[in-house]
């Protein structure tokens, strides 16, 4: 039995909490520093409509001997968690990133040399309203090593056997950057307008997601990735068709006033574009608008 400890105890959190238990791990929730320690307990609905009530620890601090820190907060939040944390993981800690965007691996290499590093991506929908988790969507999990030290832990889709949906990508690299693709033609145009994910093919916005996908292709192409622009338009399409009812995450953070994770999703992009001097004028225009929000927000 391994011991996890979960640093994000949001929706997504609470969804790996309850697999991790059902599957026989020790898991617990990492909280504020400032945070007591106390018992948590939390209902979890499946997809059947069956619910299960699942308690769990909660504390301002990782327990002893925690072999998987899973990191499921927003990329923007990662880095600052972490170096707070940095003091109580041990060296045999393999550290688990599952968020939306790209970016925040490197910079936890870079305070974290000498750990194991796992990166992945999930398709699964989750809501969490007060202590009730319901999965709303059926998906896949995909785990991979980030770096050389990560890859002894191949066998960890076999350990976490009750999520089914789990499966270890040698080369995760690919899952996140088509997740990064979707995310980038989706989600900074339902923040700027407002509106679910079906709507971005009403003939209005649809031009734009185009757009936004004919330049994406092209960064993908110099970055060695497999895809044409017809196969990344294909993914785009079925995901707003799929979620057509749904708000992404950034729309939620606009609608909310809070901060998105634009640096990490179109800015990473914007990033790699820059290297290989690729103009993405679509992505940038896009960038700057959610930035000036933010911006509103903050003043």
């Amino acid at each position: 039995m391994a011991n996890w400890n979960i640093l994000g105890a949001g929706a997504i959190g609470h969804f790996f909490a309850e697999k991790l238990l059902k599957s026989g791990q020790h898991a617990a929730f990492v909280l504020r520093p400032e945070s007591d320690a106390h018992i948590r307990s939390f209902n979890f609905e499946n997809l059947a409509g069956e619910n299960t009530t699942n308690t769990v620890m909660a504390q301002g601090k990782l327990t002893p001997k925690c072999d998987f820190l899973l990191v499921t907060l927003k990329a923007q939040d990662v880095l600052p968690a972490l170096t707070l944390l940095q003091s109580q993981i041990d060296k045999h800690c393999c550290i688990v990133l599952l968020h939306n965007g790209m970016g925040t691996a490197e910079q936890t290499e870079k305070l974290f040399p000498r750990h194991a590093i796992m990166v992945g991506t999930t398709s699964n929908g989750v809501l969490k309203v007060s202590e009730h988790i319901r999965h709303t969507g059926a998906g896949v999990t995909w785990l991979g090593p980030f770096n050389n030290q990560a890859k002894r832990y191949k066998d960890i889709a076999n350990q976490l056997f009750a999520l089914e949906e789990l499966t270890w990508c040698e080369d995760i690299r690919e899952k996140l950057w088509l997740k990064l693709v979707i995310n980038c033609a989706i989600n900074p145009l339902t923040a700027i307008h407002q509106c679910k994910n079906g709507e971005l093919a009403c003939p209005a916005l649809y031009p734009h997601v185009v757009k936004l996908v004919q330049e994406l292709a092209l960064v993908c192409e110099k970055a060695r990735l497999p895809w044409s622009y017809a196969e990344l338009q294909a993914h785009v399409d079925n995901v707003i068709t799929r979620t057509a009812e749904n708000y992404s995450s950034m729309h939620q953070d606009q609608h909310f006033n809070r901060k998105s994770e634009i640096d990490y999703i179109t800015g990473y992009v914007l990033k790699v574009a820059n290297a290989y001097s690729i103009p993405v004028p679509a992505n940038q225009a896009l960038y700057a608008q959610i930035k000036q929000q933010e911006t509103k927000l903050v003043s």
